[in-house]
């Protein structure tokens, strides 16, 4: 009897063991399951939060290269938002789905100094665009005028051919030499009218290159933000020291630049005059 309570108490023993056995497996499983599906989230996390600032600095660049080129571009005249504006908002709003409010903050911070830099250019853009429209009206009037001249010699070969008496002859001749003035008269203010956009356009090329600089100088900012949340670590006050010796080496270099095309196009223009 003993013996048999023995054998009993012994598989009892044996039995909670490998119970204990399986239940301390399955824990462990199902820890190494939810480890598992923590990396997996924070990896898609990761790839995705990785994704939105690879497209928003893409937006950004593609905003700013419109934006440096706008003072020799032509407005969209139906109102239309050019699509290098909607895209980085776009962008910059996508990333307040993964980043941290310090980095949300720094987003709001340039949107707000590219906001208010591309609303200035357009304001300086303004006058330039206005002398277009009065350019194509000079360029309308001056063809009409051109056809206008072809159809009176047309009617002056037909009347010389059929006899120099013609008595209409001297009118048509009259006609022909009015329209010729009329047509410089035309000529000289389209002149006037090209020297007037150019010094509109120099005027917005400055406003644009004077907010460069300010928007340089936010760009590092968000940009040390963007290494913080995908922990990427870098020397922050060495990179900000290397970013504005750089920036103010490119804008010597973008200001010479300009000077010197600047100076071409006066000395162009004086001589013009001169002759």
């Amino acid at each position: 009897m003993e013996s048999f309570i023995g054998v009993i108490v012994g598989g009892l023993i044996s039995l909670a063991g490998v119970l204990f056995t399986l239940r301390w497996n399955q824990k462990l499983h199902e820890n190494n399951l939810r480890e598992e599906r923590r990396k997996i989230k924070e990896e898609r996390e990761f790839s995705s939060k990785q994704a939105a600032f690879l497209f928003a600095s893409e937006a950004l660049v593609r905003f700013l290269h419109y934006y440096i080129s706008l003072p020799d571009r032509i407005l969209p005249s139906d109102g239309t938002v050019p699509e290098e504006i909607t895209e980085f908002r776009v962008a910059f709003t996508r990333l307040h789905f993964y980043c941290k409010l310090e980095t949300i903050k720094e987003l709001a911070s340039l949107e707000q100094i590219l906001t208010k830099a591309y609303c200035e250019a357009i304001k300086a853009k303004m006058p330039s665009g206005f002398i277009d429209g009065d350019l194509k009206a000079i360029d309308v009037r001056i063809s009409a005028t051109e056809k206008m001249n072809t159809k009176v010699q047309d009617e002056i070969i037909a009347m010389l051919q059929s006899g120099p008496e013609n008595p209409f002859l001297a009118s048509r001749y009259e006609q022909k030499a009015k329209r010729f003035h009329e047509i410089a008269d035309l000529e000289g203010q389209r002149v006037e009218l090209i020297k007037r956009k150019y010094e509109e356009t120099e005027k917005c090329l400055n406003v644009v290159m004077a907010n460069m600089k300010i928007v340089n100088k936010s760009l590092s900012d968000v940009l040390l933000c963007a290494r913080r949340e995908l922990s990427f670590d870098i020397d922050e006050e060495n990179y900000r020291t290397f970013m504005n010796k750089h920036t103010k080496s490119m804008d010597e270099v973008g200001e010479n630049f300009l000077a010197e095309i600047h100076k071409q196009i006066h000395d162009k223009m004086q001589l013009g005059e001169s002759s």
